[in-house]
C-alpha cells in the first residue's frame, strides 16, 4: 500500500509528448510515480505506479463527485464491445486532486495497460448521479508516458519492490481454444505464472516449476496492443512450441484472441 500523500515529497522527474510525471519520495526512497496529461478544466488522463499496484485513471464532469468506488465503463479505440464494466475507485494524486480510478495490483495480469499504452483512445462512460454521460481522450504520448513512470519507480533509490521481484504464480480461471475446440477451461485454480515485469506476458496451467499441465500456453504482448501466443499442441507434451500467431488481442475477461485462438487469464 503507498505511503500517504502527505507523507510524501512531490519532484518533477520528466514531461513526455504532453505528460507531467512526478516522482514521490519519502524518507529519501521513490515511493511512488505519478503521470497526469491535463486536456481542459478538471479534466485528463492519470496514470500511477508504486511496487504494489497500477492506476489508470481520468477526470471528467462530476467524475469524482462519489466518494465511493462506482462503475465505469471502459473500451479502447471506439470497439465499446470489446469494453467492460469495473468498480473505479475515487484516487488523490499528490497535489490532493481527486481522480476516478482503476487500481490493478501488481500481482496479476492486466492486459489493460498494454492497451492504454498502444491504442489510439480510450472512452469512459458513467452515471455521474443525474444522468449518464461518456468521455473520450487520446492516448497521445502513453507509450512513452507509462514506460517512464515504471522507470521512474525502479530509478536508484527506490524502495524495494518486493511483490514485483521476479515471476510469480497466481491462481484463478484460465482457458484455452484452438481452432474451435476447448482444450482447457478452468473456473478457479488455474496455476497463472507471471513474468512479473511489466511486459503483462503470462503462462497459463503451469507454475513452471512442479506443476504442468497436459494442456498449457503461453502468452507475450510485445507493446503494440498485439500478443503473440504458443501452445503445447499435444496432450502431455512438454514445451510451448506451437506457434499460434503473433496477432493476438486482448478482449473482455482476460482473454487475448486471434482467428485462431483464445488464450485466457484471471484472477
Amino acid at each position: 500500500m503507498a505511503a500517504p500523500l502527505a507523507a510524501q515529497e512531490a519532484v518533477p522527474y520528466s514531461a513526455p509528448n504532453g505528460w507531467d510525471i512526478s516522482q514521490l519520495r519519502q524518507g529519501g526512497q521513490v515511493a511512488a510515480c505519478e503521470a497526469m496529461r491535463i486536456t481542459g478544466m478538471e479534466e485528463g488522463l492519470f496514470f500511477r505506479h508504486d511496487p504494489a499496484e497500477t492506476v489508470i485513471g481520468f477526470s471528467s464532469f462530476a467524475s469524482a463527485a462519489s466518494p465511493f468506488a462506482i462503475d465505469v465503463e471502459m473500451w479502447f479505440d471506439g470497439d465499446r464491445g470489446a469494453g467492460q464494466v469495473y468498480g473505479m475507485e475515487p484516487v488523490e494524486d499528490h497535489n490532493g486532486f481527486t481522480w476516478r480510478g482503476l487500481v490493478m495490483p501488481n500481482s496479476e495480469p492486466w492486459g489493460e495497460l498494454d492497451l492504454f499504452a498502444s491504442a489510439g483512445t480510450v472512452h469512459f462512460a458513467y452515471d455521474t448521479g443525474t444522468g449518464p454521460t461518456q468521455v473520450s481522450f487520446p492516448l497521445t504520448g502513453s507509450s512513452r508516458a507509462s514506460k517512464e513512470t515504471y522507470a521512474c519507480v525502479q530509478t536508484a533509490g527506490s524502495a524495494p519492490a518486493a511483490d514485483t521481484a521476479g515471476p510469480k504464480v497466481i491462481y484463478g480461471s484460465c482457458k484455452l481454444a484452438v481452432d474451435g475446440r476447448v482444450y482447457l477451461d478452468m473456473a478457479s485454480g488455474c496455476p497463472i505464472w507471471l513474468e512479473n515485469d511489466g511486459s503483462g506476458s503470462f503462462w497459463i496451467n503451469t507454475d513452471r516449476d512442479s506443476y504442468l499441465g497436459d494442456w498449457f500456453a503461453e502468452v507475450r504482448p510485445d507493446g503494440s496492443g498485439l500478443a503473440s501466443a504458443w501452445w503445447n499442441g499435444v496432450a502431455g507434451a512438454t514445451h510451448a512450441q506451437g506457434f499460434l500467431g503473433e496477432d493476438f488481442r486482448l478482449g473482455s475477461a482476460g482473454c487475448w484472441s486471434n482467428a485462431r485462438a483464445t488464450v485466457c487469464a484471471a484472477r
